[in-house]
């Protein structure tokens, strides 16, 4: 039997709990005003989802206009996450035109899992897909002596060392490395740099891999890449684990810097292994990207199948639209004349 006061006690709480969880989903839309924000904006679709769920004992309650109100609160910023946003083009907003005839390549984008016990699905995955280009991040020691396997294959690598104990990031290519370039590192393995020649059209491919959100260094490493992508040019791919939801500042500010759009849409990349792997589907979290900028056409990208790590492999169709220019163009002169940084081989 429920008295007067208990009854008072539930009703205040079927109020207050929705508005305790929409504080820190309000805080995300302000990303841009500190990375403390943009760290609950990656939890906006758990957030608004927990705010509608709890909002309904104060239906039951009777306190429909409370609960309504939360309802409707939730389920608009789940819409932000929810609805894609258009891509931009260079055509001002037109449909790209159709690519055929141009050759399609493939790019493979993995965080291997430093301490992966499965490295042999891997290995078949990389065998199998035969991408033309392969970006991984989390190359521990331990990784880099497996990948010797393929080797042979990818004779064109960087595999950037790190003092994290998860390790670096890399490139494994089938295809060289741009004439009279220079892959490079940034930061302690932040991103890997190098320019392929994909068959006479070349672009520049990138393997990042961002530090966690506040109080973690994501915010540092985003300043930190920021002088290089804003003066690279030409086509361009950005691959990798960003640790950062797709609607969140971070990737906003990397959009910006690079002048590309993503590619990849609302999958669960993370946390598909491991307790909550049959869950991963509905609570995983969307943090692994594929950034491309004007010229790379991208036909489609998709999820592959588990490999033993924390995140899915994406693979990447895409075909290079137009010609590379006769002389160097201003990526090329960078990557020729910066500092190259640590480089290391497999």
């Amino acid at each position: 039997m429920t008295t007067p006061s208990s009854h008072s006690r539930l009703r205040l709480a079927a109020v207050l709990i929705p508005s305790l969880i929409s504080v820190p989903l309000v805080l995300g839309f302000f990303g841009s005003a500190h990375p403390l924000f943009d760290a609950f904006a990656h939890f906006r679709m758990h957030l608004a989802v927990l705010m509608a769920i709890s909002a309904i004992p104060a239906l039951i309650l009777g306190l429909w206009r409370e609960g309504l109100m939360s309802i409707v609160f939730a389920l608009t910023a789940l819409g932000t996450v929810l609805i894609p946003t258009p891509a931009p083009s260079a055509e001002g907003g037109k449909e790209p035109a159709s690519n055929g005839g141009l050759p399609e390549f493939k790019l493979m984008q993995l965080n291997l899992r430093y301490d992966n016990r499965d490295q042999s699905e891997v290995i078949r995955t990389i065998a199998r897909e035969t991408p033309d280009v392969i970006t991984l991040q989390e190359v521990s020691d331990d990784w880099r002596s497996r990948l010797k396997a393929v080797e042979g294959r990818y004779p064109h690598k960087i595999v950037c060392p790190s003092t994290k104990r998860v390790g670096g990031v890399a490139i494994l290519s089938r295809r060289p490395f741009a004439l009279g370039t220079t892959p490079q590192c940034v930061g302690n393995s932040l991103m890997a740099l190098a320019r392929i020649d994909f068959g006479g059209r070349s672009a520049l491919i990138a393997s990042v891999h961002l530090g966690w959100p506040w109080p973690f260094e994501q915010a540092e490493n985003v300043e930190e890449m920021q002088p290089y992508l804003v003066r690279l040019g030409g086509p361009m791919i950005l691959a990798g684990d960003f640790n950062a939801a797709p609607w969140s500042q971070t990737i906003r500010n990397l959009l910006d810097a690079s002048n590309t759009h993503p590619v990849d849409g609302l999958r669960p990349s993370w946390l598909i292994n491991g307790t909550f792997a049959h869950a991963a589907r509905w609570i995983g979290l969307p943090i692994d990207h594929v950034l491309v900028s004007e010229r790379i056409a991208a036909k489609s990208v998709d999820s592959l199948q588990p490999v033993g790590s924390d995140h899915l492999p994406l693979l990447l169709r895409f075909s290079i639209e137009g010609v590379d220019d006769n002389g160097p163009d201003e990526q090329t002169v960078m990557l020729r004349n910066q500092e190259p940084g640590t480089m290391a081989g497999l």
